[in-house]
């Protein structure tokens, strides 16, 4: 059965829901299950970049994909990803490769969800209420990253003596709940494929490769990409060594959790305000404000190791990070064509990917050396540079 279009709306933001969460609970549990291991911070970076380059190599044709089969199959696809990596952590979580392989898995069901989600959300906006409307789609989002990390007090979860985690049966039986529960709401979203005018099609399939290289020479689309990419893999970050750094610092996984949910919280705060605030200071001071403030946030925790000032400097990144990544989305769609948004959107993973990709094999290297405080040191940096590369963002109110 397939929905009408105001259902599909209800249903592509429970959808949004169901998939941050999964992602956010599952790695951050992958995470400790290394540490459980007895595996350090350089395998927490060789995980997010497992999570990342596979997706790499996919994101295009995932946004072919979209435009020929509809943003439905796609949708489909990500949801079995997830399934499969669910049952994979079911049967062999005590291994460490096995786990790089269902970080990978989570990676593409990640994005065969999101690039779906995000050309819907693309086709269906109105002009005139595109903050707005990225803002209520990122709002579910963040409310499935702030409900992701509460799976790590589930009961089986709170056993975490001698670096030895109990058997995680309570989470791993929520979310094979979840990931089915995600299968139904994939299938039920109206979708069509992407109609293309005669005049594009004499010049090529716009989803093709060379169509989106030449999609990186419009104005704007690169630097777009670059702090859309910085933002999103500071997220992925956190969530890797947010649980790093409570183990350095003898908290328990109690504390990590609860950082990660005020996190999501403030964040689905900033985008619940996000229209009203870009209506009065523009789009463009509103993206460099938010890098700025992220990296400040950011900065903080390589120089913090108080909890409650810990929550505070969590608090500022996730309200201005929260900011920043719905206004990439608009940016995005502002500076291309309805035909080139499935792959703008594909093309935006790509640049995530990437960031995604090299950035954690980076954060790896001086996590063995500085711990996790050097990995948020680094994306401090980042997040302020990308502060001045938002300048070139549009401006209209």
């Amino acid at each position: 059965m397939v929905v009408g279009d105001r259902a599909s709306w209800w249903a592509l933001f429970a959808h949004a829901v169901l998939v941050q969460a999964l992602s956010y609970g599952l790695r951050s549990s992958v995470s400790y299950e290394f540490l459980g291991l007895g595996l350090g911070g350089s395998w927490l970076g060789y995980s997010a970049a497992a999570f990342a380059l596979p997706p790499l190599l996919l994101a295009i044709p995932s946004g072919v994909l979209v435009r020929r089969c509809g943003e439905r199959f796609v949708l489909v696809v990500g949801a079995l990803f997830f399934l499969l990596s669910v049952l994979l952590l079911g049967v062999g979580r005590d291994q460490a490769l096995v786990l790089l392989l269902a970080s990978s898995l989570i990676g593409c069901g990640v994005l065969f969800s999101v690039v779906a989600e995000q050309a819907w959300v693309m086709k269906k906006a109105a002009k005139h209420r595109l903050d707005f409307t990225f803002g209520m789609y990122t709002f579910a989002t963040s409310g499935g990253q702030m409900l992701g990390p509460l799976m790590l007090m589930l009961p089986a979860y709170a056993a975490f003596e001698h670096g030895v985690f109990a058997e995680a049966r309570s989470l791993g039986g929520v979310s094979l709940v979840l990931s089915l529960l995600l299968v139904a709401f994939s299938a039920v979203i109206r979708s069509e494929k992407t109609q293309v005018n005669a005049q594009v099609n004499a010049h090529g399939d716009p989803a093709s490769v060379t169509r989106s290289t030449g999609l990186l020479r419009q104005r704007g689309i690169i630097s777009a990409l670059f702090v859309s990419s910085v933002v999103l893999t500071s997220l992925d970050l956190v969530i890797v060594y947010v649980p790093l750094l409570a183990d350095e610092l003898g908290l328990p996984v109690a504390a990590a959790s609860a950082l990660l949910v005020v996190r999501g919280a403030v964040t689905m705060l900033s985008r619940l305000l996000l229209s009203v605030f870009t209506a009065r200071v523009g789009r463009r001071a509103a993206l460099m404000i938010g890098c700025l403030f992220a990296g400040v946030g950011l900065a903080c925790f390589a120089v913090v190791p108080v909890v409650w000032l810990l929550m505070i400097a969590i608090a500022v990144y996730g309200l201005a990070a929260g900011v920043v990544q719905p206004l990439t989305m608009s940016w995005m769609t502002l500076v291309t064509t309805p035909e080139q948004r499935p792959v703008a959107a594909a093309l935006r993973l790509v640049g995530n990917r990437v960031g995604q990709t090299t950035l954690p094999l980076a954060a790896s290297f001086l996590a063995g050396f500085g711990g996790a405080t050097m990995v948020f040191a680094l994306m401090a940096t980042l997040l302020t540079c990308s502060a001045v590369t938002a300048r070139q963002a549009p401006n209209d109110r």
